[in-house]
């Protein structure tokens, strides 16, 4: 039998796990050196008996690792030649007789998420490189007090090789044009170590290495007595409340029996008490912590409300899998309350490979049948017959499914976690809970009262009683745990309020923008740590859901940049003041078109360069990626200072500053204050040699530099992408941004569609290449190029067709803010009836007017309205102005091919309001259309004659002007001399007949004693009297006689001679 090296640890260490043991506090301990069985081992036995059990034990490594691991087969043969007596414990197979006697569960990092809910009195974290922030979180979480978190770092001498370890998320980071990263999140967390009391530096004898401060005996026996006294007080309070319930009716003793701590047993018994209420009308909101017990609560109120006789019981979350815990404690009420699984109730899991084969439903028969349903988010249809609804991480469902699921006669329970590692529910928090309280406090007239011990509130809303529940006693360890302080400081997850601010609201055009020193913020100084909690704080009230990796990629992405807005500063002033806006932004682009060529050919996408490489994709320019973008990743403005313009001042500044417009003629000298990161470096070294304590780096830079004291990266366009929103529309549209891609498939967590936008520079020449190489735009001025303008008539035209698929969904009004957002980009040219006959014919015209004249319902148009829409939203008609109702009626029925119930539910109208400004609406639509048919068809009708001149008065005119001629005809032959008839006719015969030029003509002949005047037969004037004569006994026309019948001579002579 070989002997085992004996291993004598520090006292230190002993110390620190026995205290921690009786606290339930846990432990966190690096070990240096390569010997990782022996120490894991020992510290594993010292645990051992500070808690007087064997602890289970959680491996976390990366993937493809080498793990000393042992075979479930190896390990059975082992302890059969153990027990022979075949074989000895030795120093080979101690280890695996380790791990044969206690139970190892190895996990990668990758696969973190399984071991949610799962709790082991130690962790043992290999391969550091493969650590993130997120999943440092996970299995930190995992372990319960008096146990510890051993993070092991082989081949290291010191933890300041810590500092400039590359991990493997830095690869994700990297872009092409940003390729080299700077570890600044290892740097911070080098440095927050000394924050951490329960924190030891080991070597690989686990003798205590002196590079952080370390707590002495003393310091230690104080803290212990002290918080000691905390940890029995609320153990003996959960046993009076306990105690107190014992002679309780069913179910409340059961239960309170399965409760791990007072905050979470007097939960239980609040749900209980709104389960047990009249009216069925209440609402029950836990918040809290991870690891504070929500969704253990949550499973004991259901089994409450199986026993009061609920039959339909429905609950929901973001996936099946994350009920495990919820429905474990389902199932622990139901056996503290005596049923039986099989007898009294079965188990139902989901065969969809997704789901991993989660409970979806479980059916209670044991007096009658009874049903615990597991729904989807999005089937809030399927309540209509809900008793109660159980939400479990409801921060992690978009709001507007979180508002539908709770708008039924039912009661409501919803959890979320606002705190950890999960992300921040800070929509719920925020914005849904904020709405219930305003409307109870309008409906009431009554402040909100709010209690302390668990933080609960009740108030009325609408009928429904809203109820708010915290917890913040962990179920996992004792209140004051030194690894959670720690964990929480890192990371930036203690400060999910932001700080209040009672100072006056500076005007917005009186704050500047600021660059933040990424390196001076991550040193883990003081004033620059406060810096950096108001920073993610806001950001974290900003956004919808938060994860810890964020702050790693703010830390380390080389393309990240931070700006504060500030107050004016003034002279005197001793700390910083409070920060209005942060903005978050990278740099993007900068792609060869030959590289970008490449990879669209092969259908890769890359990571990083968001906005480039899916404008590329889109429309299929390589010549995008080539441009230099910058990419607002996030805008926050602090939350009592909202919609006053502080957001839209930041975004106009940091437009300015990188149009060139903030640089500064003043000659300066860099050197003095910014150091390049090598010699940084290279001075880090020199403070190792010297000093052996890890204290935050001495620098000499400044935490904040005013934008004219920094020269801006060459950027061609900004841009943006956010979940699509009217109201972040609206403030991305005011700001001179375009939308061009927007995603056909919905956020799974916001359930909003993506949206990119993009604002081109005007501060080079190659703004003009943003969205196409090729195009050749000689104003280089104007506000929009002509490539942005070409591809944002493509992204229309795609938009409008995707209307009446994908984006259906979409609220009218939204989907008319985004085509109203290229208003400018549109030519505004009328269509000619060559062309809009092609889609709407002449009798489409008649259909209309007859429509407009209400002589027609509306379905008689339906077919007409894709394609006026068309015409309408593409600015074909340019003459036609429509209110936005009118064109969000438009857009819902034309182009999204809603019914008009649906459209008139999303604009929240009446009927007849509707139907009425829609008929005015094709009035003025038809009217443009029919000028442009008669306008066409005037041009084929004859042409003006100028001798056609139209009468120049009116009829009445001219019947006036009759009637005066004919009396002033009257008056003149009122004043000629009387004649009589009988003689004027007379003497008429002797009239000289001729006109005045025929008797000029004779006399002109010539000295002729005879003058030839041309005379008419019939006088030109005839009297009255003549006149009847002719028209009663005209004369006789004389008839010729023919040659035959002429006499001759003779005849006549002797005629005459007879």
């Amino acid at each position: 039998m070989v002997k085992l090296d004996k291993i004598a640890a520090d006292t230190r260490l002993k110390s620190l796990i026995d205290n921690n043991g009786r606290l339930k506090h846990r432990s966190f301990l690096a070990v240096l050196g390569d010997d990782v069985k022996q120490q894991v081992m020992v510290i594993h036995h010292l645990i051992s008996k500070a808690l007087g059990e064997r602890p289970s034990v959680l491996w976390c490594h990366k993937r493809d690792s080498d793990v000393p691991r042992q075979s479930r087969k190896q390990l059975k043969k082992l302890e059969k030649n153990l027990k022979s007596g075949k074989c000895d414990i030795s120093k080979e197979n101690a280890f695996d007789v380790f791990m044969l006697s206690t139970g190892v569960k190895y996990c990668c990092f990758n696969d973190s998420q399984s071991i949610l809910g799962n709790t082991y009195g130690m962790c043992v974290i290999q391969d550091f490189e493969g650590v993130t922030a997120n999943t440092l979180c996970r299995i930190t979480e995992t372990v319960s007090g008096g146990g510890a978190v051993i993070l092991l770092l082989p081949g290291m001498n010191s933890l300041r090789c810590l500092s400039s370890l590359k991990m493997d998320i830095h690869s994700r980071l990297k872009t092409h044009s940003h390729p080299n990263v700077i570890p600044l999140f290892n740097e911070r967390f080098v440095v927050s170590l000394s924050w951490c009391k329960s924190f030891l530096v080991l070597d690989s004898k686990l003798q205590l290495v002196p590079e952080l401060p370390t707590l002495n005996d003393t310091q230690v026996e104080n803290i212990n007595c002290k918080q000691l006294t905390a940890l029995q007080t609320s153990q003996t309070q959960l046993e009076d409340l306990r105690n107190s319930l014992h002679d309780a009716e069913k179910p409340l003793p059961h239960l309170m029996s399965c409760c791990w701590t007072l905050d979470q047993a007097k939960a239980v018994l609040k749900m209980i008490d709104v389960l047990t209420e009249k009216g069925g009308r209440g609402t029950v909101s836990l918040t809290a912590g991870r690891g504070r017990g929500k969704s253990a609560a949550l499973g004991l109120a259901v089994a409450a409300a199986v026993h009061f006789s609920l039959n339909n019981i429905f609950v929901t979350s973001p996936a099946p899998t994350n009920l495990a815990t919820f429905f474990e404690f389902v199932f622990k009420g139901f056996d503290a309350l005596g049923y039986q699984e099989q007898s009294d109730y079965e188990i139902i899991q989901s065969t969809n490979a997704e789901f991993g084969g989660a409970i979806v439903r479980v059916s209670v028969f044991r007096e009658y049948r009874q049903i615990i349903q597991y729904v989807e988010p999005t089937d809030c249809a399927k309540l209509s017959q809900a008793e109660l609804l159980v939400i479990d991480e409801a921060a992690a469902i978009p709001l507007p499914h979180v508002k539908a699921l709770i708008g039924g006669s039912y009661n409501v329970i919803m959890s979320s976690t606002i705190t950890g590692y999960e992300g921040t529910g800070r929509s719920l928090s925020l914005k849904l809970l904020q709405q219930l309280r305003e409307q109870a406090a309008a409906s009431s007239g009554v402040n909100i009262a709010t209690t302390t011990s668990i933080q609960t509130s009740a108030v009325s809303s609408r009928g429904r009683t809203l109820h708010e529940l915290t917890l913040s006693e962990s179920v996992r360890y004792s209140p004051g745990d030194p690894v959670e302080s720690w964990l929480y400081r890192l990371l930036c997850l203690d400060t999910p309020t932001v700080p209040s601010h009672t100072s006056s609201c500076p005007p917005p055009q009186n704050c500047s923008l600021y660059y933040v020193n990424r390196s001076v913020l991550l040193s883990g100084h003081n004033e620059s740590e406060h810096l950096l909690s108001e920073i993610m704080s806001l950001l974290a009230a900003s956004h919808y859901r938060n994860s810890p990796d964020d702050l790693q990629i703010l830390s380390d992405a080389p393309a990240h940049s931070i700006f504060v807005l500030l107050p004016p500063v003034y002279q005197g002033m001793e700390s910083l003041p409070p920060v209005l806006a942060v903005v978050q932004v990278c740099v993007e682009g900068g792609i060869p078109s030959q590289v970008s060529e490449n990879v669209l050919r092969r259908g890769e996408r890359p990571g990083g360069d968001l906005v480039p490489w899916t404008l590329a994709s889109q429309f299929l320019s390589s010549g995008i990626t080539s441009d230099v973008g910058l990419r607002i990743v996030r805008v926050a403005a602090h939350p009592d200072y909202q919609s006053m313009g502080y957001g839209s001042r930041a975004i106009n500044l940091l437009k300015e500053y990188y149009s060139g417009q903030h640089v500064s003629l003043e000659e300066k000298t860099t050197t003095s204050h910014t150091l390049t990161r090598e010699k940084q470096q290279q001075q880090d070294d020199d403070d190792d040699n010297t000093q052996q304590i890890i204290t935050p780096r001495k620098t000499s830079e400044p935490l904040l530099l005013k934008l004219s004291e920094r020269v801006p990266e060459n950027v061609d366009y900004l841009s943006v992408s956010y979940g699509l929103t009217l109201p972040l529309l609206r403030f991305w549209s005011r700001a001179g941004y375009l939308p061009l891609y927007i995603s056909q498939v919905q956020n799974k967590t916001t359930g909003e569609h993506s949206c990119m936008m993009v604002n081109p520079l005007n501060n080079n020449n190659n703004t003009d290449d943003l969205t196409d190489n090729t195009a050749n735009n000689n104003n280089n001025n104007e506000s929009c190029s002509a490539s942005v303008k070409t591809n944002s008539q493509e992204f229309l035209r795609r938009f409008k067709s995707l209307l009446g698929g994908p984006l259906s969904d979409l609220h009218p009004m939204l989907a008319l803010g985004v085509i109203q957002a290229h208003a400018n980009t549109l030519p505004h040219k009328e269509i000619e009836w060559n062309e809009l006959r092609n889609v709407i014919s002449g009798h489409d015209l008649m259909r209309l007017e007859r429509y407009s004249k209400n002589l027609a319902d509306r379905h008689l148009i339906a077919d007409l309205l894709t394609s006026i829409a068309t015409l309408f939203f593409l600015q074909r008609l340019p003459s036609v102005h429509l209110s936005p109702l009118q064109s969000g009626l438009l857009v819902g029925m034309g182009l999204q091919l809603k019914s008009l119930d649906e459209v008139i539910k999303s604009l929240d109208l009446a009927v007849e309001s509707a139907l009425g400004q829609f008929n005015r609406a094709i009035r003025r639509l038809l009217k443009a259309m029919t000028a442009i048919q008669e306008a066409a068809l005037a041009k084929h009708l004859p042409k003006f004659n100028s001798d056609f001149v139209p009468v120049s008065i009116s009829l009445d005119q001219d019947l006036e002007q009759a009637a005066e001629d004919y009396e002033q005809e009257a008056q003149r032959k009122k004043q000629e001399p009387i004649v009589k008839p009988g003689l004027l006719g007379s003497l008429r015969k002797y009239t000289i007949q001729g006109s005045e030029e025929a008797w000029q003509s004779a006399l002109q002949e010539g000295n002729t004693s005879t003058i030839s005047v041309k005379s008419t037969k019939r006088p030109a004037v005839m009297t009255e009297k003549e006149l009847e004569d002719e028209l009663t006994q005209p004369k006789p026309k004389k008839q010729k006689k023919s040659k035959d019948m002429k006499p001759s001579m003779s005849s006549v002579m002797g005629g005459v001679g007879g």
